[in-house]
């Protein structure tokens, strides 16, 4: 065939690269330029237009303690004789044992009763959020119901807080003047079965009674729940766990060979991350902890959900958010039992 005639077009501006033989032609591409070669010649600009990130439509929260504490104040104001600021719980203690025989012609002396009353008090939590128009408006996301999850949220994990905080407190004043302290056991070893085997001797000496049906209940920190199962055993009276394979117990019994606690020494084990420290393990029986909250209208056991009425001229702020009015304490102490750890 007779060779082509003609001379390179405007656009075929590009550096000759073997093996092509003239120059080559520019490259309409995605990006960025550190993606491409030196030749033939990149033109990014529609690319850049049009090639954008992707949005997952998720918002993801962050990594969430679970919210447990409340349950344990087992206490409640149920009988309250009008609203006020603060519960007072009232105690009269029993009657010294009469174990001395009584004289035929003397009349017994009057006992007296001693009495005294735990104060706890109330106060209001709470906290909102504030969108505006424009935001609501623009966002890709609706953004109504994300701000009404993170609120929630804020509510249950503050009011948990507010529940560890108390029964991590040490001790109660009552309104005499008089101060009941919770007992302590050092389990300088980590958490181990003999550290819970003298809280559970504390309490029965105690005369506490146990939180559900016969066992107690034990709230500890994932690190110190796995320095329990890590437990090994103690010489020939095998203080610890039982051997950790299947072989003497079959597939029941008390057994760490799948990483399970459970109900062990006669206590319900629960792992809490939200403790404020996590190296002091409580251990409860029955009434070791109250609650008391507002009987009014609109208030009650659960914090309450508060959309605010819209006020600005232009109806451009939303708010959305919590209020709780509540109070925590320690209620018996000799129902409960701390165990401190390394």
């Amino acid at each position: 065939m007779p060779a082509g005639t003609g001379t390179p077009g405007a656009n075929q501006n590009g550096a000759v690269a073997a093996p092509s033989y003239s120059p080559g032609e520019v490259v309409t591409a995605a990006g960025p330029l550190t993606n491409n070669a030196p030749a033939p010649a990149v033109d990014i600009t529609a690319g850049s237009q049009f090639v954008t990130t992707a949005y997952n439509l998720v918002a993801y929260p962050s990594l969430r303690p679970q919210l447990i504490l409340d349950q344990f104040a087992t206490v409640r104001a149920t009988k309250l004789t009008h609203r006020g600021s603060s519960v007072r719980f009232s105690f009269v203690d029993d009657l010294a044992e009469a174990t001395t025989p009584l004289l035929e012609n003397i009349d017994v002396d009057s006992a007296s009763m001693s009495a005294k009353g735990l104060v706890v008090s109330m106060s209001e939590y709470g906290n909102a959020v504030t969108t505006t128009a424009l935001l609501r408006g623009t966002s890709m996301v609706p953004i109504d119901p994300l701000v009404a999850e993170r609120v929630g949220y804020n509510a249950g994990i503050s009011i948990d807080t507010l529940a560890a905080t108390a029964l991590q407190a040490g001790s109660v004043t009552y309104d005499d003047a008089s101060t009941g302290t919770v007992h302590t056991v050092t389990d300088s070893s980590g958490l181990s079965s003999a550290g819970i085997r003298s809280a559970v001797l504390k309490l029965q000496e105690n005369n506490a009674r146990p939180m559900n049906g016969s066992y107690w209940t034990l709230i500890a920190s994932p690190a110190q729940v796995m320095a329990l199962r890590g437990e090994a055993l103690s010489g020939s009276n095998q203080s610890g766990w039982r051997d950790v394979t299947m072989r003497e117990q079959g597939m029941g019994g008390n057994n760490i060979f799948y990483g399970q606690v459970g109900t062990y020494e006669g206590v319900n084990i629960i792992a809490n991350n939200h403790l404020p420290t996590a190296t002091k393990a409580i251990l409860m029986g029955a009434e070791a902890f109250a609650k008391v909250h507002s009987n009014a209208p609109g208030f009650g056991p659960t914090p309450n959900t508060v959309v605010s009425p819209v006020v600005d001229k232009l109806r451009r702020f939303a708010s959305v958010g919590w209020h709780h009015l509540v109070g925590y304490s320690i209620f018996r102490p000799e129902s409960m039992v701390y165990i401190d750890t390394a």
